[in-house]
């Protein structure tokens, strides 16, 4: 007897479908949704979920700027796809075309949720592009940027690279040329060795031979 029930456990199969439906659908569309499906034994049927109005829904290619309600199911006794969606639009009186049905799992269903993902990144990408007000750029002080601030900073920076290409160039040197360079420097820097005796005009006859 246990191996009968064990038996009659495992043979008991649920087959398990997601339905989309595009279009503005009734309140009562999930009711008649699940008295026309009565035939498969319908264990479970969730809730419609509608998704945001899309310029190319999902598994709806040849329609535009469509809501679609995603419902998923669950039966006792199993139905291909197409029987099951061209019971769908008789039975709720909707084109072919507003119905999809899909098995958990098919590759195609995976194709679309991956697809789904990058339409929402490309979605977030392109309002980023669309801020005119660059709400999201990292905030800069006006007077950091342009102005007489910027301009003396900027000048800084420029003097400072200046003298670290001078200093790497100088080091670049061979040791003979660095100490004619530094003696160069000393020299102008130390001006004239002959000096004048007192400042000012000479009074005077500046000749000592009186000429």
């Amino acid at each position: 007897m246990t191996n009968f029930k064990q038996y009659l456990a495992e043979s008991i199969k649920e087959y398990n479908y997601k339905i989309k439906v595009a279009g503005d659908l009734s309140e009562d569309f999930g009711s008649k949704l699940e008295a026309a499906l009565a035939k498969y034994e319908v264990k479970t049927l969730s809730k419609g979920k509608k998704t945001p109005i899309q310029e190319v829904p999902l598994d709806f290619s040849h329609l535009k700027n469509q809501a679609v309600t995603i419902f998923e199911l669950t039966t006792m006794y199993p139905a291909s796809v197409f029987e099951m969606r061209t019971l769908i639009a008789d039975s709720m009186r909707l084109h072919p075309n507003q119905v999809v049905v899909r098995k958990p799992g098919e590759p195609t269903e995976e194709y679309q949720e991956e697809m789904k993902a990058k339409a929402e990144k490309k979605s977030e990408f392109k309002s980023m592009l669309q801020d005119i007000e660059y709400k999201d750029a990292p905030k800069v002080k006006a007077d950091e940027v342009y102005g007489d601030r910027a301009n003396q900073s900027l000048l800084k920076e420029l003097l400072k690279a200046r003298k670290d290409f001078d200093a790497a160039q100088f080091v670049a040197k061979p040791k003979v040329e660095q100490e004619v360079m530094k003696s160069e420097g000393d020299k102008k820097n130390s001006g004239s060795p002959i000096k004048a005796a007192h400042k000012g005009p000479v009074k005077g006859n500046p000749d000592p031979a009186g000429k």
